[in-house]
């Protein structure tokens, strides 16, 4: 199934549905639109036939910086659409990028190569990235439609951070340090983070720190002033260079959600960014005002709240570090991002490309401008 996010941003439009797998649905894109989609790979292993479901997120190399950051904003929402499924092909900017090679090439990065569990004791089954015990009878939630209840699958590779990336990134968080922004790049190897570096001058000197031949991933911190209160808001960002070959950057979603998780939290993300130009204050200003609107000052007597991610946390009275995030103002509230609108033919198509009795196996939407 192939969706197209609307230019507005503001909802999805479906671009078609069919067979011939991830050709098929490549065939579809374009370099001027943002586009999500849902690809089944059927597989025979030994006796059993094994169903995985791969999301993908397709950015359109003709897109502007400003469009490109955008997209971000929504990621989260449009992935609750198409949820659930096994792996993710992230950010692909070029049609020839989305192959079945590629399909099955991020599964095994995902998985590992699957393996035959022992008939008495339960196997495990990883949806996105968490694992699900499976003991006799497998509820359809768990197995996503496969035919298969006994084949294990193994857990990606743990990612290894460095204790100088998590210093760097307590730096860049502590109100006492003037440090604004901490670069990391994933080892060609894809089991690690190694610090780039941290410093001073915002996304222009990190953006300086960047190479087209590797996969980076950094905190930037901005810090503005509203009427009488400074506020402070992270944005994390992922860096993809575009001399990267398809595989490797096949290979980095599998290692997204880790990454994160090192990194939060934060309060926006500039999503996989290819160029250094990119990586500038005036996408990361307009990236954070798009994620919460302007801000607003709430009533003295009420209860501000705060965004942090894509959680709205409500703010009364003292204020925790977690949720605060290091901010020196509590009373300024972030109005919500904008909600996505899924058109029921989508629903429709990805439940097709799910059943068991249809040939279906492949959906695409486009994001409205």
């Amino acid at each position: 199934a192939l969706c197209a996010l609307e230019p507005d941003g503001s909802s999805l439009r479906l671009v078609g549905k069919g067979e011939g797998g991830a050709e098929a649905l490549a065939a579809q894109l374009s370099d001027d639109a943002v586009f999500y989609g849902l690809v089944r790979r059927t597989d025979q292993i030994d006796k059993s036939t094994t169903i995985k479901f791969v999301f993908l997120s397709f950015i359109g190399s003709a897109l502007s910086t400003m469009k490109r950051a955008k997209v971000s904003t929504v990621k989260g929402a449009v992935s609750e659409v198409f949820a659930p499924f096994h792996a993710e092909l992230m950010s692909a900017t070029e049609p020839s990028e989305v192959t079945s090679a590629t399909v099955d090439a991020l599964i095994h990065e995902m998985f590992g190569a699957a393996k035959e569990s022992p008939a008495d004791s339960g196997a495990s089954l990883r949806v996105g990235m968490r694992e699900i015990k499976i003991s006799g009878a497998t509820p359809p939630a768990a197995r996503l439609h496969s035919s298969t209840h006994s084949s294990a699958v193994a857990a990606p590779q743990a990612l290894a951070a460095p204790a100088e990336l998590k210093a760097a990134l307590s730096d860049v968080r502590s109100d006492a340090s003037p440090t604004d922004w901490a670069l990391c790049a994933l080892e060609p190897d894809g089991s690690s983070l190694r610090l780039v570096g941290k410093g001073e001058g915002g996304a222009e000197a990190l953006a300086a720190q960047l190479s087209d031949d590797a996969v980076f991933y950094g905190l930037v911190r901005r810090t503005d002033q509203i009427d009488k209160s400074t506020t402070i808001k992270f944005v994390f960002l992922s860096f993809i260079g575009s001399a990267l070959s398809t595989m490797k950057r096949a290979k980095v979603s599998t290692v997204k959600g880790a990454v994160s998780e090192v990194f939060a939290p934060f309060h926006a993300e500039l999503m996989s960014a290819t160029e250094p130009s990119e990586v500038t204050s005036a996408t990361v200003d307009a990236l954070i005002h798009e994620m919460f609107g302007a801000a607003k000052e709430s009533p003295a007597d009420s209860g501000a709240s705060l965004r942090v991610g894509m959680r709205e946390i409500k703010i009364s009275g003292a204020t925790p570090p977690a949720a605060r995030l290091h901010s020196s103002t509590h009373s300024s509230a972030v109005a919500a991002p904008q909600a996505l609108a899924a058109p029921a033919e989508l629903k429709a198509a990805l439940s097709d490309v799910r059943s068991d009795a249809s040939p279906t196996d492949w959906a695409l939407c486009a994001l409205e401008p």
